[in-house]
């Protein structure tokens, strides 16, 4: 045989073996059918590709609520019951019942209320009741049963004044206010 001739046979077997091994290692789980292969008498040994190594990650989780303060709570458990006023020797303070314990505030001269309603003073003008009244700092003077006026906290209606009693009642959207000359409604 000529060098042409074999080096042609021998290149012709090598790609045939990697043909084999690739179906064999391609096969997704399916038998690959190997035809017989022709062996050269002078063939060199062919080296197999080199195996890739596997890569092996691990994930370790991140505790991403180490510096949360939530505490989850049960929704069936009152936590915090607030009762402002009250009869007893309490003098307007604050109870405050949780879970755990018990406390009561003094009344506080800071107030966080967003608005505020306060009647100053009931008097009659042409033998007809009127009122005075202070809504978030804004004063409405001498306005008689049925007047109604816009404030920042939205319509305020006069819907009784008893003039002997010292009292209004006042109509804000759908809750009627009874208030005495002197008394304040915060919300």
């Amino acid at each position: 045989m000529t060098q042409m001739n074999k080096t042609t046979k021998l290149l012709l077997l090598s790609f045939l073996a990697l043909l084999v091994l690739a179906a064999l290692g391609c096969g997704g789980g399916e038998e690959a059918v190997t035809e017989p292969t022709l062996v050269a008498e002078e063939a060199e040994p062919v080296a197999a590709p080199p195996v890739q190594p596997v890569s092996v990650s691990t994930t370790v989780p991140l505790v991403v609520d180490a510096l949360s303060t939530f505490e989850s709570k049960d929704p069936f458990v009152p936590q915090s019951v607030t009762n402002p006023g009250g009869g007893g020797t309490n003098t307007g303070g604050t109870t405050v019942t949780t879970s755990d314990s018990t406390a009561t505030t003094a009344p506080s001269s800071v107030s966080n209320a967003l608005h505020s309603l306060k009647v100053l003073s009931i008097d009659a003008v042409n033998d007809i009741p009127v009122v005075t009244f202070e809504v978030d700092d804004v004063i409405y003077a001498d306005r008689e049963e049925g007047d109604t006026v816009d404030t920042s906290w939205g319509q305020i209606k006069v819907i009784e004044i008893d003039a002997e009693d010292q009292v209004v009642v006042f109509l804000h959207g759908s809750e009627t206010r009874s208030l005495g000359v002197g008394q304040e409604y915060l919300k």
